[in-house]
């Protein structure tokens, strides 16, 4: 059995894509794009990159960022300073037979060490404020809310897209809802996103286990 870890990402950037699930790929690796309503404790999200990672597995680390070059710096050892916001999500798909992500809607469910949900598809992560590579920084947790994968990405070129409904978030210890986020995001393939990226130690998720 595999126990996932999903981590807080930042950093680096590039472009923006057309194409469909029935038209041609997205071109070139270029830089995500993203645009969010709401806010999370004051903190609203400015989506300059957007990336994912590998997109052949269950479960897939999914980062949006107000910083460019986002895969250059999750891969590096720098932090770049200033306020930094950050919206990751793993997302899981947990039918069974296990399989790769695949089009829907993912439901949120804590998977952070809290039980094993039912079969399906789901989401968990975190709305962080990072102030180094290696985990000092804010982090809200989210309680509610929808990840719909409206196209699937892959390491050659075609961008992953994503709908974020009323993502609604809390201290990470628990306590009152501090905000609530919706938006979409058109996001490029980064070998970088992964669990324990170089750049990012805030703890967004720990999937159950994926085959």
């Amino acid at each position: 059995m595999k126990r996932w870890m999903l981590l807080c990402l930042l950093a680096c950037a590039c472009g923006g894509s057309n194409g469909g699930n029935g038209g041609p790929p997205d071109s070139g690796s270029g830089s995500g794009s993203g645009s969010f309503t709401g806010s999370v404790n004051g903190h609203a999200l400015t989506v300059h990159d957007a990336v994912f990672g590998n997109p052949n597995s269950g479960f897939v680390a999914i980062i949006a960022s107000d910083q460019s070059n986002l895969c250059t710096l999750l891969g590096g050892t720098t932090f770049p300073g200033g306020t930094v916001t950050v919206l990751g999500v793993a997302v899981a798909n947990l039918t069974v037979p296990p399989t790769n992500i695949a089009l829907g809607t993912y439901d949120w469910f804590p998977l952070q060490g809290q039980g094993t949900p039912a079969p399906g598809l789901y989401w968990d992560g975190a709305f962080a404020l990072p102030t180094d590579c290696t985990g000092g920084g804010e982090a809200f947790v989210p309680n509610g809310g929808t990840v719909a994968i409206t196209q699937l990405g892959t390491t050659t070129g075609t961008h992953l897209k994503a709908t974020y409904t009323n993502l609604t978030f809390e201290q990470r210890d628990g306590g009152t809802a501090t905000g609530t986020l919706s938006g979409t995001i058109d996001a490029v393939y980064c070998p970088n996103a992964v669990a324990n990226p170089s750049c990012g130690r805030l703890l967004l998720a720990r999937p159950p286990s994926v085959e």
